[in-house]
């Protein structure tokens, strides 16, 4: 089971890239659990996932997200703003394979 927590600014739209993440997930037959939540929500979740990803809407918190992450040790990484325009799971999905799998 792979475990991502977005980190967005409300949720709303990111609720659809999470579904698109889970599909693409299930016809790849992975396990995936996807959670969204934002900035002021994301801390204390972190240390439970696996990969923490930034929507680019928040980008400008990338250096405060990355900072905690690292304190226990979860790699982070920007949503593709096509990719997360597009709501195109199955590529933020690949993203996530990339990292976690460290390819």
């Amino acid at each position: 089971m792979i475990r991502v927590l977005i980190v967005c600014s409300w949720g709303m739209s990111t609720s659809l890239l999470v579904e698109s993440m889970l599909e693409a997930a299930k016809e790849r037959q992975y396990e995936l659990y996807v959670e969204a939540l934002s900035a002021g929500e994301y801390s204390a979740k972190v240390e439970t996932c696996d990969i923490v990803l930034i929507a680019p809407q928040i980008r400008h918190l990338r250096k405060s997200i990355e900072k905690l992450a690292q304190t226990v040790g979860k790699p982070v990484a920007l949503i593709e703003p096509f990719h997360y325009a597009t709501m195109n799971g199955q590529a933020v999905l690949e993203q996530v394979l990339r990292i976690v799998n460290g390819t």
